[in-house]
């Protein structure tokens, strides 16, 4: 008896059929989903501050560092030739 390969393997797994879940469960977990999604952008206000820090105060944040290390950066390269 020979052992089967990782190709044997895969191969037997691509001949099983799909199993399509009943479209009431599709349809409940997808209602549920979309509850758990209302329910979490509706919070607090820290949610809102969260989400306000994550798409405009980090990013912000970055480059103000970005901008400001590239003029250190600059002004250090040019003084070294004076």
């Amino acid at each position: 008896m020979s052992t089967p390969t990782p190709n044997d393997d895969m191969k037997a797994l691509r001949a099983l059929m799909a199993v399509e879940p009943p479209r009431e469960l599709g349809d409940r977990v997808r209602r549920q989903a979309r509850g758990e999604l209302e329910a979490a952008s509706a919070g607090s206000w820290l949610t809102t501050a969260t989400r306000a820090w994550t798409r405009v105060g980090l990013p912000a944040a970055l480059a103000v560092t970005v901008v400001l290390y590239l003029s250190w950066a600059v002004t250090s390269a040019s003084a070294l030739y004076r």
